[in-house]
């Protein structure tokens, strides 16, 4: 694939970008920018609100190991090429996900 290097630079810079949150998220719910409120209901709030920044460091994380998991499949000459039936995943989704591994098909089938 003749634009793979371009693909490799989407990917290498989303997946800095998710570093970059999952960074973030993590500091906001380990606290390290504020301390713990002292008042019940506002820790109540605040764990509530940690539960949402795991939610999102957790979908974060899942985005980190497909890019990875696409850097991988460049390494090895399998990148645009779906993990379920061997097609060729069109240009036009790789520019919308760079990092699908299956082609529109077969996600279709897996939703």
């Amino acid at each position: 694939m003749e634009s793979q290097d371009k693909f490799k630079q989407k990917l290498l810079d989303l997946r800095d970008e998710y570093n970059k949150k999952i960074g973030a998220i993590d500091a906001d719910v380990h606290h390290k920018n504020e301390p713990v409120e002292k008042d019940f209901a506002e820790q109540a709030t605040q764990r509530e609100n940690d539960d949402v920044l795991n939610a999102l460091s957790e979908e974060a994380k899942q985005i980190v190991r497909q890019v990875n998991a696409a850097l991988h499949r460049m390494e090895t000459g399998d990148y645009g090429i779906c993990t379920e039936c061997g097609a060729e995943i069109s240009e036009g989704r790789l520019e919308i996900v760079p990092y699908a591994a299956l082609c529109i098909k077969c996600a279709e089938k897996s939703d």
